[in-house]
């Protein structure tokens, strides 16, 4: 997540929510997701100050990830309203691109090695606290088509990161499987 307002400029983003293999289903995040029909519900911590906020999801596809520029990031930007939180929080934050390098865990992966072994890349995940009660903080996207976001300048960020076309992907394999 980073402040609306930051326009995804500098060390703004921190990481509220990550997710690989679940060794008790036995599947990887992004099945979950596949399985929901492209739907992942998450709480965001409840010592993040109300605001507007810029969330990047990500899947990390791991297929070719045995090899340094194997693996393939597909991120995704949507903007929500925090609201309900207790905030006053302010959590470490990074700039994007910068969070990975190419040799790091989780980006250079063999898939051939047993999946517990993931190691989820980029930086530690911020809880907003030191408890794992969760939270009456809720989110929603803005519904408004104007806002205060730099939608080029953030555009200009994710092509400079070498991602010529933003197409989230598990629509498009919904579409490919029928299941808008």
């Amino acid at each position: 997540m980073a402040p609306l307002e930051s326009n995804g400029e500098g060390d703004v983003w921190f990481k509220v929510y990550e997710e690989g293999w679940n060794k008790n289903t036995k599947k990887w995040c992004t099945n979950k997701v596949i399985d929901n029909n492209g739907k992942l519900d998450i709480t965001i911590p409840k010592g993040i100050p109300d605001g507007d906020y810029l969330v990047r999801t990500e899947l990390i596809a791991l297929h070719q990830a045995k090899q340094v520029g194997g693996a393939q990031l597909y991120p995704n930007c949507v903007v929500i309203t925090v609201t309900g939180g207790t905030g006053t929080a302010l959590p470490e934050s990074y700039a994007i691109p910068g969070i990975y390098k190419p040799k790091d865990k989780g980006i250079l992966y063999d898939r051939g090695a047993n999946p517990s072994t993931y190691v989820i890349p980029g930086p530690p995940l911020f809880t907003g606290s030191s408890s794992s009660s969760k939270s009456n903080t809720t989110a929603s996207t803005q519904s408004k088509s104007e806002s205060n976001i730099n939608l080029p300048a953030v555009n200009k960020k994710i092509q400079q990161a070498g991602i010529e076309k933003i197409e989230p992907p598990i629509k498009a394999y919904l579409k490919r499987r029928g299941r808008n």
